[in-house]
Parts: C-alpha cells; sequence; structure tokens
C-alpha cells in the first residue's frame, strides 16, 4: 500500500464517510459557513473585519451572514468600547449553544473509529501523533 493510497482513505473517511460538514447542517439547519462564524465568536465578540481575517472570506459575504445571524438572534452587535466607530459582534446564549452544537458534531467520531478496539485506537493516535508532529516542523 502506498502512501498515496493511505491519503486516499483518509480523505474518503473524513470527507465521505463521516461528512461533517453534513452533520454539521443537518445538526443545527443552518450552513456551515454560519456555524463557523458562530464558533470563531465563542471566545468572545470581534468585529467584522476580524471575522473577515480569521474566516479568510471576503467582506460582503461576512456581513450578509451577519445581517442573516443577527435576525435570527445568533449574534449582536455593539460598539467598541475603545473604539466607538467599530462595532463588536457578539454571541448570544442562543448563538452559543449553536456553536456548541456545531462544536459537538465535528467532535464525535465516525462510527468506524468510534468502534475500534483499544489496541487499534491507540496504535491510530500513535501514527496520528508523529504525522502531526513531522507536520509542525
Amino acid at each position: 500500500m502506498s502512501a498515496g493510497n493511505v491519503w486516499r482513505d483518509l480523505n474518503r473517511l473524513v470527507f465521505e464517510v463521516a461528512d461533517p460538514h453534513r452533520a454539521v447542517v443537518a445538526a443545527t439547519g443552518m450552513s456551515f459557513f454560519r456555524t463557523k462564524v458562530l464558533r470563531r465568536l465563542l471566545n468572545g465578540p470581534l468585529s467584522a473585519a476580524d471575522l473577515v481575517e480569521r474566516l479568510g472570506s471576503d467582506a460582503p459575504y461576512v456581513s450578509i451572514t451577519l445581517r442573516d445571524l443577527e435576525s435570527r438572534g445568533l449574534v449582536e452587535r455593539t460598539a467598541d468600547p475603545h473604539d466607538r466607530r467599530r462595532r463588536l459582534v457578539a454571541l448570544t446564549d442562543s448563538g452559543r449553544a449553536v456553536a456548541d452544537l456545531a462544536n459537538s458534531t465535528l467532535s464525535t467520531p465516525p462510527a468506524a473509529v468510534a468502534s475500534l478496539n483499544e489496541d487499534d485506537l491507540a496504535a491510530l493516535a500513535r501514527i496520528l501523533s508523529s504525522i502531526l508532529k513531522d507536520s509542525a516542523d
């Protein structure tokens, strides 16, 4: 088996079998991008410009998304106490609940991984740890 075959199988597991984007959409009833915006706000309020940068998206699309999330009662915009020209976007309690649900959904392993025995999980964890360590260098 080649590295290419293993990589293909890993991609299939993540993007086809588990399909985390589809799972988040099904759990939350909204687009993955909208939940991604909410998840970025879990650590505290951000300006729209900060969101654009962190999401790697364009300002008009983020603006449209924020208006939609605000109309759903998931975010609120307030004046920045340090710069009155700027507005901050923060989660409401409902927005935090949706973001938490999205994170929980993303953290749930596919059945194929959850059903592995302890030895196989340990081996997989060791291999992934090694790959991630090598990738960080």
